[in-house]
């Protein structure tokens, strides 16, 4: 779990390790590309619902979306997958706005609601074919064996804050994955960004 200030503070240490470019870059204009360089891989989106009257939702929050997240088998018959950030709280759990197979974006699977585990069974009110998940904690756990049934990883929506409004400590939405491409590409283009722009860059 990784902040704004711990990655840029990463991208500078490689930064140092290249003497090519070492001592050319300020913090702050790091901080700069790690935000923008994890929008663009989260395909950052602004998030926006009609919410029915008596539930609100803080401002500013934006929707994260996760492919290829790994799927396990879980007790046989059920099956899991980790969430890759935690999202934010929000009413009838939307904070975990979408999961679905990653070819069939317009058949989300259906969420069963935590206040409502153990009332009834998914097969209760589900047809044998759709696929049902609950959230808890950080694992999502599905009604059915997806590995068993090909599937092996989904895509995944979350909401979250807007990084762009995150503190330096405060935790990113990233998995493990997108923190190391992030480090990738920010070092990538400060590696490869013109000699005269490096200047300027360190006078701002």
């Amino acid at each position: 779990m990784s902040t704004i200030y711990s990655i840029s503070e990463a991208i500078l240490r490689l930064v140092h390790g290249n003497p090519i470019i070492s001592g050319r870059f300020h913090i702050n204009e790091v901080k700069r590309l790690v935000v923008q360089v994890a929008n663009q891989l989260l395909k950052a989106d602004h998030f926006s619902v009609n919410m029915p009257e008596g539930d609100t939702v803080p401002n500013n929050l934006m929707v994260y979306t996760y492919d290829n997240i790994p799927v396990t088998t879980y007790k046989t018959t059920l099956s899991k997958a980790t969430l890759p950030s935690m999202p934010i709280g929000l009413p009838r759990n939307m904070g975990v706005l979408h999961v679905s197979k990653i070819d069939c974006l317009e058949d989300p699977f259906v969420p069963i609601p935590t206040s409502l585990t153990g009332i009834f069974k998914p097969s209760e009110i589900l047809s044998s074919t759709q696929i049902s998940y609950e959230v808890v904690g950080k694992d999502i756990i599905f009604n059915k064996n997806l590995p068993g049934l090909g599937v092996n990883t989904v895509y995944i929506r979350l909401v979250g804050a807007d990084i762009s409004q995150l503190s330096d400590y405060e935790i990113m939405p990233l998995s493990a994955d997108l923190e190391s491409q992030v480090i990738q590409s920010v070092y990538s283009i400060l590696v490869n960004t013109p000699v005269a722009d490096r200047a300027e860059t360190q006078a701002n």
